[in-house]
C-alpha cells in the first residue's frame, strides 16, 4: 500500500458537510483508479446522504468506536475491528450517532472521480463556498461536484433534485473554481 504523508493537502476538511475528515492514505493514481482508500474520522453527530454507487462497491473498516451503516432499509452498528462491505448499486449511508469520534478506513473500488470529488469539496468548503448543507449556495456547489463527478447517485435528496440545483449553478454563473468573479456577484 502506497501511503502518502499527512500534510495538510491530502487532508480533505468535510466537516461543514458531513462532519468528518479523510486522510487520503492510497490516492487513486497509485493504484491506476483500481480504488481510493482514506483514513476517515467521523465526528459525533456526522451523517452522508442516503445513496448507492451504480458502478462501486464501498468498504468501511472500523477501527475506533462504531458506525452506524444504513443497509437494508435500516441501521446497523459496525463496531472497532468489524468490517462491512456494501456491493455496486446498493442503498446505503453512514453516521455516527455516539458522543465520540469514529475512525474507520473507508474504500472505494473502482476510484473512478470519488476522490476528486471530495478534493472539490474540500476545495470550495476551505473557500468559503460551502458552508454546509443549509444553505442554498452551498447546495448548489455540492449538486454542481455531485453531477459534475458522478460520485453516488442521490435516493435522500432525490436525484432529479441534485440535477435541478446543478442546473440553476451553471445557470446563474456558479463554478467548481475557487474564486470566479460570477461567484462573487452573486453573493453580494
Amino acid at each position: 500500500m502506497l501511503s502518502m504523508s499527512d500534510s495538510p493537502s491530502n487532508v480533505l476538511d468535510l466537516r461543514s458537510i458531513f462532519g468528518l475528515t479523510a486522510t487520503v492514505t492510497t490516492p487513486s493514481a497509485a493504484t491506476n483508479g483500481a480504488y481510493v482508500e482514506m483514513d476517515v474520522t467521523a465526528d459525533p453527530g456526522s451523517a452522508t446522504l442516503i445513496h448507492h454507487h451504480p458502478e462501486q462497491e464501498e468498504t468501511y473498516q472500523v477501527l475506533a468506536g462504531a458506525l452506524e451503516v444504513y443497509r437494508d432499509e435500516q441501521w446497523q452498528a459496525v463496531a472497532a475491528g468489524e468490517s462491512l462491505t456494501i456491493p455496486p448499486r446498493a442503498i446505503h449511508g453512514f453516521r455516527n450517532a455516539s458522543d465520540a469520534p469514529v475512525r474507520f478506513m473507508n474504500v472505494h473500488r473502482p476510484a473512478l472521480a470519488f476522490q476528486e470529488h471530495l478534493e472539490t469539496l474540500d476545495r470550495l468548503s476551505r473557500a468559503g463556498k460551502i458552508r454546509g448543507t443549509k444553505d442554498w449556495r452551498s447546495l448548489i456547489y455540492l449538486s454542481m461536484s455531485a453531477i459534475e463527478y458522478r460520485p453516488d447517485v442521490p435516493v435522500k435528496p432525490p436525484r432529479w433534485a441534485v440535477q435541478g440545483l446543478a442546473f440553476f449553478g451553471r445557470r446563474f454563473g456558479y463554478t467548481l473554481d475557487d474564486g470566479t468573479i460570477q461567484d462573487r456577484q452573486l453573493d453580494s
